[in-house]
């Protein structure tokens, strides 16, 4: 069934009243124009940051999101986030390539000289995003204040206040000598709206025809009869001056609308007035519910009166923006009015907080309130004093995913819309709703039956197309990177080329490629190889959103420098001398954690001595038992386990997982002469069968290759190529250390602690430790995810008990 009309059985059921049902366009140009735009799967980004503001020093810690947009499930189809920071200007001073596992991708920046005091803007967008001129990317502005540099810090007062008041027409229409039903909006220049002023709409005689007063983020709406010949203008009063803005663009013929909400149903009225009553007089008209991905579509006609009501049950609307759209007979947009229903959206939570005091850190220990089982969880927590100025998102988990990539317009406070649900959350939500008119999606490219080109493709990873000069076949060994393991790759007479696929090179990895002559059984040819790489550079982004624009505060600017001044080189102190420890202890540690999950086989993890003596990988298995014997002229390995009495000796021989062994003692494994000890990580080994299958009666060989390479010598006949585009490495979030923490300064501006990745246990419990600053109250700022279709955003104070 198309998704379009798979409602429509119920749609008939949506129309009552005074409505005339003509005809239903199941195949009408719009439906067909709208099934094709909405054919290709659309993703989402959202990213949490720790903070909003930052001292110059400090790490920007942040847990990024790319979601399918319709199903608002974690998205499958991309592995690559591009994650930047620019300038006010729109030049880009960071960037990162990060790696979505799962839809979740974590990372950091520094915020360092390069970001001196000032205004930038983060920006998380995908590669097939850019396909859509549908604001689908996350975008968020932040500030850095560096404390040595606070004359740059011009903090803005009321009057560098710039007031943008509009009055719109419910629908996008406004009609002479008819009840109109008004959105009032008051923002300034940076997107916050003006609060809580009283305003009016007065004619020209400076009659007040209509009052409201805005809300807490500068929205109203009122209702207004514009009398022909006269001329209206909206108010509102701000700090004792009056700003006014005229309302233009009044019709004298036309339709309007109006949406009202009662507990169940979503009643939107449409109608005109007594001029245009007989130009409307059996004209057909169509009403659209869509959400850009499923619509239902009918025919409607006005009454006698110049009415038409119809009715929609709120249990038979979509989760999130519902879009109803009018068009004229002839498939013309006329009025467009968004509505959020939020009953079947899945909010979970923290329903339980537990802090113990442990010497100089406190365990923080959170419970879920699960209604089902829970079978995966990802959480991030920005833990900051309760006092602070410094976390200011307008945009969270649910507000990115559910709003703004439907509407035009900026958000303000957009997690406010989702604590409470109630009738005044509700009334707030739909002033957004009406004060947005058209939605973000175009009707004028919807309808234009343009053939789109998606020339931006799904990016997993990185694909390296390897050209063979020469016609050289034989067998290539592609080394391991951080997050591949080795590959190899046979190629045989007049084959051109070769693929690695979903390669996911870091900045420190050594992307190298080997050769062996199969036929010429020779091992010391370099490969002759000329490689393309897909993506090969960071791809501009030049889609931007309308967001709210942090700005300085007079506290900003009065920052006592000497209270933190100390903190970072204290800081990376005491982080130099943890690596120092950390190294130390390095290796007994991993060689331990190897030993606990190998229970059944031995774990040889090499010494960096043994690596320094370029010592061949044969001859170091014949130190561990097992028989080896190179045939230098033919090229030829072979391995068995002497204690193998009867069967078949050779053992299973795995190289970084990939098994190379045949059936019997033809095994060949002359593609380890091309490995010495300084390419291996560690051995994991088994002499007496136990946990080799059916195949393995002769033990088995695990060679794990070392993904962080090693010098290589020219006459290992192995070549590096540089990649041009690299993933960034997950960077560790280390938190500031400060002189002082009962200092106004800390209180305001301080980190606490900052959680990228929680997960919780399959009871719904889950605990971490930070370090104890000592403050009465500090706040957990929650974002994320639990069972992939239920959203938490939640900030909990607590409380310490003296």
């Amino acid at each position: 069934m198309n998704k379009t009309t798979f409602f429509l059985t119920r749609f008939l059921s949506f129309i009552f009243l005074t409505i005339t049902i003509s005809s239903f366009g199941q195949t009408t140009k719009i439906i067909e124009s709208y099934e094709d735009y909405s054919e290709a799967p659309r993703e989402i980004a959202y990213a949490h940051l720790n903070k909003s503001t930052y001292i110059e020093g400090e790490i920007m810690g942040f847990t990024a999101y790319v979601f399918d947009k319709f199903t608002k499930e974690p998205s499958k189809m991309t592995s690559n986030l591009y994650c930047t920071i620019s300038d006010e200007n729109g030049e880009v001073l960071k960037k990162k390539l990060v790696k979505v596992k799962d839809g979740i991708a974590v990372n950091a920046f520094d915020v360092d000289s390069t970001l001196s005091t000032g205004i930038f803007t983060f920006k998380a967008y995908t590669n097939w995003m850019k396909n859509f001129d549908e604001q689908n990317h996350f975008e968020q502005t932040f500030k850095v204040i560096d404390a040595d540099n606070l004359g740059d810090v011009k903090p803005i007062s009321s009057r560098d206040i710039e007031v943008d008041l509009q009055a719109l027409g419910e629908g996008g229409h406004l009609l002479y000598n008819v009840s109109n039903t008004v959105g009032i909006i008051a923002k300034n220049q940076f997107g916050y709206g003006i609060v809580n002023a009283y305003g009016s709409i007065k004619d020209e005689d400076k009659n007040v025809v209509s009052e409201f007063q805005l809300n807490d983020v500068g929205l109203a709406k009122t209702l207004f009869t514009p009398i022909p010949g006269k001329k209206y203008s909206a108010h509102i009063n701000l700090n004792e001056r009056e700003i006014s803005s005229p309302i233009n663009n009044i019709e004298s013929f036309g339709i309007i609308m109006s949406l009202t909400s009662t507990s169940d149903v979503i009643r939107l009225q449409i109608k005109t007035n007594k001029e245009s009553l007989q130009r409307n007089k059996n004209r057909d008209y169509k009403i659209a519910l869509h959400n850009g991905s499923d619509m239902v579509m009918s025919d409607f006609q006005l009454n006698e009166n110049g009415t038409a009501i119809l009715s929609f049950p709120k249990n038979e609307l979509y989760k999130g923006v519902n879009i109803f759209t009018i068009f004229s007979n002839n498939d013309q947009p006329l009025l467009e009015r968004l509505y959020f229903n939020n009953s079947s959206i899945l909010q979970g939570g923290i329903s339980k907080v537990k802090l113990k005091s442990e010497t100089d850190s406190l365990d923080v220990s959170l419970s879920l309130d699960l209604t089902e089982a829970l079978k995966s969880s990802n959480l991030s927590i920005s833990v900051l004093p309760s006092e602070t100025k410094s976390y200011n998102h307008h945009n969270n988990i649910l507000s990115q995913l559910f709003i703004q990539p439907y509407i035009k317009g900026r958000i303000e406070n957009g997690s406010g819309y989702f604590k409470t649900n109630n009738r005044k959350t509700d009334y707030n939500l739909d002033l957004l709703m009406l004060t947005q008119g058209w939605s973000s999606y175009s009707w004028k490219t919807i309808l234009s039956n343009q053939e789109r080109a998606f020339i931006y493709p799904f990016e997993r990873g990185i694909d390296i197309v390897a050209n063979v000069r020469k016609e050289k076949s034989g067998t290539y060994i592609v080394y391991p990177l951080a997050d591949n393991t080795t590959q190899l790759f046979d190629v045989p007479k007049k084959e051109v080329a070769f693929t690695v696929k979903q390669s996911y090179p870091t900045e420190d990895d050594i992307f190298r490629i080997g050769y062996v002559n199969t036929k010429k059984k020779k091992f010391k040819e370099k490969p002759s190889l000329y490689l393309q790489y897909y993506p090969s550079e960071f791809p501009v982004f030049k889609n931007n959103l309308k967001v709210i624009d942090e700005t300085f505060l007079d506290s900003d600017k009065y920052l006592n420098p000497n209270q933190q001044s100390e903190a970072w080189e204290n800081s990376q102190d005491a982080t130099e001398l943890d690596e120092v420890v950390l190294k130390i202890d390095k290796r007994k540690t991993r060689l331990e954690a190897l030993e606990k999950k190998a229970t059944n086989s031995r774990i040889d993890l090499i010494q960096d001595n043994i690596k320094l003596r370029n010592l061949r990988l044969d001859l170091y298995l014949q130190r561990l038992g097992w028989v080896t014997q190179f045939d230098y002229f033919a090229g030829t390995l072979s391995i068995t386990n002497p204690r193998v009495n009867w069967g078949d000796p050779v053992p299973l021989v795995y190289l970084d997982n990939a098994l190379l062994s045949a059936q019997g003692v033809s095994s060949d494994f002359s593609i380890l002469t091309f490995l010495n000890m300084g390419d291996i990580d560690y051995i994991e080994y088994e002499f007496y069968g136990s946990g080799g299958g059916i195949r393995g009666n002769a033990g088995f060989i695990k060679i794990f290759s070392d993904p962080n390479g090693r010098a290589i010598k020219k006459s290992n006949m192995v070549v590096a190529y540089d990649v041009p585009l690299r993933f960034a490495k997950e960077k560790t979030f280390y938190t500031p250390k400060y002189q002082y923490y009962n200092t106004d300064f800390f209180k305001e501006y301080g980190t606490i602690d900052w959680q990228s990745n929680l997960n919780f246990n399959s009871s719904g419990t889950a605990s971490f430790k930070f370090y104890d600053t000592k403050n009465d109250e500090i706040s957990l700022f929650i974002e994320g995810m639990i069972n992939e279709d239920q959203f938490i955003s939640q900030e909990i104070k607590i409380e310490r008990e003296n």
